[in-house]
């Protein structure tokens, strides 16, 4: 099969859908990429949050969905470097998450985020008993620091940090799809039949437990290129044949 990052134009087994959610990802998260950029420049951030809530919201339920019915019933291989691809692929699920967490509270705390970053460093630095008397006056702390470097500079540096961290993300991301493709997929052939696969990708697909259960394939199909989004409709066929 092709990297994620190529055009797709088969599916040789149902997981193989794990291609196209890739590469719908990895276009969304470019994407958001750019608005990131841009945003270090001043401007309404709305369009880079909801593009930044949608990914984080698509990346923690395909994780989720992951490791319960794709990973785990499996049975872990040990490679000769020591890489076990079912285990390591849930340390990067656990990485990636903790980076989104990080990201959708850069987002909410504004320039706070970067103020109590400066403010946390600060307070490291300090002796023992420095360091006991500023944990109680952070905000004091803050307050100076804002002062100090200036409303305008503080908003700068917390677009840069959240456009360092957007790159961040979309790096490890692009680099445990790759991981995942190479080491994981063979497994879930290997052990799994095509009615399982199925199974597996309908749960991947669609959030049985949402009132909107397509909003995963519906966002997956809008990245799509059309060939790419008919290979999604023929996969959609084949689940509501086997559930019939």
């Amino acid at each position: 099969m092709p990297s994620f990052s190529d055009e797709i134009r088969v599916l040789e087994s149902p997981i193989d859908v794990m291609y196209l959610m890739h590469k719908a990802f990895m276009i969304h998260s470019e994407r958001t990429e750019v608005l990131a950029e841009k945003a270090q420049s001043g401007g309404d951030l709305t369009n880079l949050e909801n593009a930044i809530n949608a990914l984080i919201a698509q990346f923690f339920y395909h994780a989720k969905i992951e490791d319960s019915h794709m990973t785990g019933p499996l049975k872990d291989s040990l490679l000769q470097d020591g890489f076990m691809p079912l285990r390591d692929n849930l340390i990067e699920h656990d990485e990636l998450r903790h980076q989104g967490a990080a990201l959708i509270d850069h987002l909410q705390q504004g320039d706070k985020s970067a103020l109590r970053k400066q403010v946390g460093a600060l307070i490291l630095s300090m002796e023992d008993q420095d360091h006991a008397e500023l944990m109680g006056k952070a905000e004091e702390v803050e307050t100076i620091i804002k002062q100090a470097i200036g409303e305008k500079n503080v908003l700068a540096r917390t677009r840069r940090h959240l456009y360092e961290s957007v790159v961040s993300f979309k790096v490890t991301e692009f680099d445990h799809f790759e991981n995942e493709e190479a080491f994981v997929l063979p497994l879930v052939k290997d052990q799994m039949s095509d009615s399982e696969e199925l199974e597996c990708v309908r749960k991947l697909l669609f959030d049985d437990e949402s009132v909107e259960p397509r909003w995963i394939i519906d966002f997956i199909a809008g990245e799509l290129e059309d060939n790419e989004r008919e290979l999604l409709n023929e996969l959609e066929k084949q689940i509501h044949n086997q559930s019939k």
